[in-house]
């Protein structure tokens, strides 16, 4: 077997080897080095080494038989009874992946990713849309080029070609494919405007986390529009015209009016009212290629409960930010 992972804007400048255990959380971090030394793990068909940092649109190849690999390390067994139960499995997942799916070319595959679900595999997360996709299609599965945060609900585009991944990735790292966000903000904001404050992760109270740091942080630049204001609510539209992890949250938070229901960044302030869903009111509503082509998923339940609750109207039309 010989598996390609190509490396996304989102996994830009990491190491090799925190990539590679991302998708593999089986493989242990010395069977890891040995493969790499061995060559059985290359970046761009080169040996190189397991702490060398990665950079988008790079290829690391898997030379090895990644399923003998399992049956060894963890145990997994084909016996026909699991082979009915994989089987099971694999349309479960199919069925997850179609009652998520919004629009599919023969390029690419756009799902309507749910709130409290991550992209990416961990230490501790094992449910994650990589896995989904893996069970549904095994090695051909689309590929992931980008990410949205696990309690963000929303557009999630995915390739289905190694050609697709390669232009996507670029697209995303050029930041030429619009994203348009919706969320509920706790208090008025202002009608409009631009954020631009660096951000930087920060451990606080041992917990990690991204923070404004106009010193030493990154550049961080997000637009935002207010749709509707009621009930101490405000329905905003939301672009990021940077990439930095939990931008958006930390951007409203910092101007006092975080986002409904993100307790990570409001705390006990994120829960105002009991009429609203405890939930993240975080939603990528609209994805814009190059070509023009728009993309838009339909807001979640509780999206649409909060609405209803302050009696705002959930847009269909992505017309927002012309002037930028």
């Amino acid at each position: 077997m010989d598996n390609k992972i190509l490396i996304s804007a989102e996994d830009n400048n990491l190491r090799l080897d925190r990539v590679i255990r991302a998708r593999l959380p089986a493989l242990k971090q010395s069977q890891l080095e040995k493969f790499v030394r061995q060559g059985k793990i290359r970046l761009d068909a080169k040996k190189v080494k397991a702490g060398v940092r990665v950079h988008s649109g790079q290829q690391i190849e898997l030379k090895f038989d990644i399923h003998s690999f399992l049956l060894d390390t963890v145990g997994i067994k084909t016996k026909v009874n699991e082979s009915i139960t994989l089987d099971s499995e694999r349309r479960k997942a199919l069925r997850l992946i179609e009652s998520w799916k919004v629009e599919e070319t023969p390029e690419w595959l756009a799902i309507n990713k749910p709130s409290g679900i991550a992209v990416q595999g961990g230490t501790s997360t094992k449910n994650h849309i990589d896995r989904i996709l893996k069970e549904a299609f095994g090695d051909e599965r689309p590929r992931l080029v980008h990410r949205i945060d696990k309690d963000t609900s929303g557009v999630l585009l995915l390739a289905k070609s190694e050609n697709s991944a390669r232009y996507l990735t670029r697209y995303f790292r050029e930041q030429t494919i619009e994203k348009t966000y919706l969320a509920f903000c706790i208090g008025k904001t202002k009608k409009s405007g631009k954020i631009s404050e660096p951000i930087i992760k920060s451990m606080l109270k041992r917990n990690e986390r991204m923070a404004v740091d106009r010193n030493n942080g990154l550049a961080a630049i997000s637009l935002f529009e207010r749709l509707y204001y009621g009930k101490g609510i405000s329905m905003v539209c939301l672009r990021p015209l940077t990439g930095r992890t939990h931008q958006l949250r930390v951007h409203m938070e910092y101007f006092g009016t975080p986002i409904l229901g993100d307790g990570k960044y409001a705390g006990r302030k994120a829960h105002p009212n009991s009429e609203f869903s405890r939930k993240m009111h975080l939603h990528s509503h609209f994805l814009s290629l190059p070509d023009g082509h728009r993309i838009m998923a339909k807001v979640p339940e509780h999206m649409q409960l909060a609405a209803n609750i302050i009696g705002a109207i959930i847009p269909k039309n992505n017309q927002f930010f012309h002037d930028v």
